[in-house]
């Protein structure tokens, strides 16, 4: 009986961090990079802060445009034979990809 409730998702705590905690430090890995280049005025001296940068967009569009990439992955498996699949399929993941990108770099 202790384990009756296995199926209720545990609720957040400070080590289960919330969904949109990866977006948020995503947009603010890219101040700070934004932030160094104006302060150093090269790049090349805030290479920290722009890896930062891109695994956290990464991880973010990773993340956020999963179902995208499953449907696209499906129609590759299947060589585009899938009635599913067509331009659409591409059209999507490259949005959701474009969009979020955009999202976390915009300052």
């Amino acid at each position: 009986l202790k384990h009756c409730c296995s199926s209720v998702p545990p609720t957040p705590t400070r080590t289960q961090p919330a969904a949109m905690a990866p977006v948020v430090d995503a947009k603010r890995d890219a101040k700070a990079f934004l932030a160094c280049k104006d302060s150093k005025g090269d790049v090349a001296q805030c290479t920290k802060e722009l890896t930062k940068v891109v695994n956290g967009a990464g991880d973010v569009v990773r993340r956020e445009c999963y179902g995208q990439a499953e449907d696209f992955q499906k129609c590759f498996a299947h060589r585009f034979t899938l009635s599913t699949c067509g331009d659409d399929t591409v059209n999507r993941l490259l949005a959701c990809h474009q969009n979020l990108t955009q999202y976390v770099l915009k300052p």
